[in-house]
This record gives structure tokens, sequence and C-alpha cells, in this order.
């Protein structure tokens, strides 16, 4: 994921074992397009093994608004901000998770905005964020979206405005744009509906999915770093 922050900004980054590390921009050296960036573990403390699979800049923490967490596994989690007010360098715990699974998503919530969920075999349901209460900080989320055989969740998201469109992308580089428009909002805890088509030995599995504008420029980038 790709994100523009402010200098003063802080950035919650969120790693796989649901710990939430912040740090402020500044403090983030800033390097050119072809460097190869920071060791993340030289800025934040992590643990053997932990790694840092979501991140998010905030202004204020007292602005209104909450954070939706999406798990592997199909769990959701709503927490407000100011829980996360106090974290430390150190790292705090952000969500309680199941045995096997890791803390994928985390998106920032204005209000009461739809939910999608996207699996890697193509199925995508789109909820009422009212369904998903706030939380404290050790809670483990509610249910998603229900997962058939070793499908997973491959990217999860806040739906800003009816205007957007859902865009997906494989893992052999195979690329589609719908509108939302065509997924209705259903109840929490379902099943979704097929938002990509097609033979998966061919164009593979979803890699990424995103909530986009028309007007978005987008930028892939290959596990390769190109």
């Amino acid at each position: 994921r790709m994100f523009s922050a402010r200098t003063l900004d802080t950035i919650l980054f969120f790693s796989d074992r649901g710990k939430v590390y912040p740090e402020k921009v500044y403090q983030i050296p800033k390097m050119d397009r072809t460097s190869k960036g920071a060791l993340l573990n030289t800025i934040l403390s992590l643990a053997s093994g932990e790694r840092i699979t979501s991140a998010v800049a905030i202004s204020d923490f007292d602005q209104e608004g909450s954070l939706a967490m999406f798990t592997h596994q199909g769990k959701v989690k709503r927490i407000a901000l100011s829980e996360l007010s106090s974290a430390r360098r150190s790292g705090l715990i952000a969500i309680g998770l199941g045995r096997g699974d890791r803390l994928g998503w985390v998106d920032l919530m204005g209000g009461d905005e739809d939910l999608i969920v996207v699996t890697q075999q193509g199925q995508a349901l789109r909820f009422s964020g009212d369904t998903v209460r706030l939380m404290g900080r050790s809670a483990a989320g509610v249910n998603a979206i229900k997962l058939d055989g070793d499908d997973r969740v491959c990217r999860a998201g806040v739906v800003e405005d009816a205007a957007c469109d859902l865009l997906v992308v494989t893992t052999q580089g195979y690329g589609k744009r719908s509108a939302l428009s065509e997924f209705s909002t259903k109840g929490r805890y379902g099943k979704g509906v097929r938002c990509l088509g097609g033979d998966r030995a061919q164009t593979g599995v979803i890699a990424a999915a995103r909530v986009v504008h028309p007007g978005d420029e987008v930028t892939l980038i290959s596990t390769g770093g190109m």
C-alpha cells in the first residue's frame, strides 16, 4: 500500500502478530527512488520474525473516527483511535489473534462507511461497518466473511463512497476494475459474490485489491521490486 503523510504525522505500523508501533514521519530516513530503504528493525522494536503488514498515517488521535482491522482468516475489528494514543515504540497489542491467524490490513474509518473483504479465490463481501461495534485492544474481533477450504482474505478495506470502484490484481498480472455499485451491501459473515472469473491456473489468485476512484493513478509493485 502507498499513502502520503506529513512530516509531523504519526505512522502506526501494524504487525502480523497484532501489535502496533508508532513512529513520527520525520524519524524515518528520506531516500531517493532507487535506494533499498532503511531496515525497519532499526526504526521499530520488532520481535524476531515479526513482519509489518499495514501502516496508517494519523495527524491527530483526538479526531473522530476508528480503525478497521482485518485478518487473513476473515476476522474484523473496529477500535477507536484514542485506544492507540498510548502506543510506545516498544509496541502495543492492538488485536487478539486466534491460532494460526495473522493481522493483514488496517484502514481508517471516518463514520458509517461500508467495509469490503476480498479473498484470494475471487470472492468479495460488502457489509455495513455499523455491524462491527467498537472494541478494546485485547479483543479478537468478529467474523467478517465465510471462507471455503484453504481460501484466505487477500485484501479488505473501507468503501469511501458510492462512486468508487473495486480494482483487483492477480499474481499473474491480470487486473480488473468493477463498479462497487455491483456489490450490494449484505449481512456480515456471508460468502459474498464472485469478483473475478477465469481459470486460476491461468490468472493466478488475487494478490491485491483496492477501492479506487476513476481518476486515481495506480502503481503496481512486483515482488522483485519493480
